[in-house]
């Protein structure tokens, strides 16, 4: 199916604290309980969740999906649905399913795509790569490509230093490997570390206590506000604004 466009999901409070083992909807997509506050739809990863602790995407993989300088496309048509990778990889069945293709070098630099799935490879070439919509260039082998997977598809505390971008805070106990609602806007606890007062900016810490919002610094991603007075090691209230 292809791309398309979406409304925002109406959810409930029980919702909010409900995990199931099987995917209801699509991962990222995005929900509303009406009072302001945003979800995210998200698998959790290794480990079950933490409430009130911030949340990355997966680990890049720089060796598979990410290297430096990109991968090799076989060359594909204009009108495609599916790209041969000629590079070696290793990859599962369907595990960038509902990520993203990048092309990173002409012909077709520029242009992203939506993957629906692959084939499963082990340190070998051709994978086959399976697009939610069709090649808009044609790539030819001096084209190069890049994946990432879904940045809500084995979420992990942010840890001391970011390997991906921040998805939310979540706001129970949920299961690993178990799909749910992670919050991404309005008012939520969070955990502390530094001293700020309403309205300060708040931002990822890195190098610190790992999943905690600070007083935003240079180069910090700010993802809300503090609405009371900051105090270390506690969870308090923050207006996000990831969504």
């Amino acid at each position: 199916m292809a791309s398309t466009l979406k409304q925002d999901i109406l959810i409930t409070p029980q919702d909010l604290l409900t995990a199931t083992s099987v995917q209801n909807t699509d991962l990222g997509a995005k929900a509303t309980t009406g009072d302001r506050r945003y979800f995210r739809y998200a698998k959790i990863g290794a480990v079950a969740t933490v409430p009130g602790k911030v949340y990355q995407g997966p680990t890049e993989d720089t060796t598979n999906n990410n290297p430096s300088g990109g991968l090799t496309p076989a060359e594909t048509a204009i009108g495609a649905t599916s790209v041969t990778i000629t590079s070696s990889t290793t990859h599962t069945v369907n595990d960038l399913a509902g990520g993203f293709m990048s092309v990173n070098v002409t012909p077709g630099q520029g242009y992203y795509y939506k993957i629906k799935g692959n084939t499963a490879v082990t340190g070998a070439a051709n994978m086959v790569v399976y697009l939610e919509d069709p090649i808009i260039i044609a790539l030819t082998t001096s084209s190069r490509v890049t994946f990432q997977k879904n940045l809500y598809n084995g979420i992990i505390v942010a840890p001391a230093t970011m390997t991906n971008a921040i998805v939310g805070v979540p706001t129970n106990i949920f299961t690993a490997a178990y799909y749910a609602w992670i919050q991404t806007g309005g008012q939520c606890s969070v955990l502390e570390t530094g001293t700020g007062t309403c309205g300060t900016a708040l931002g990822v810490l890195q190098g610190g206590t790992i999943g905690s919002l600070a007083p935003a610094i240079a180069g910090t991603p700010i993802i809300g506000f503090a609405q009371g007075t900051n105090i270390t090691g506690e969870y308090g209230h923050v207006f996000l604004t990831l969504d």
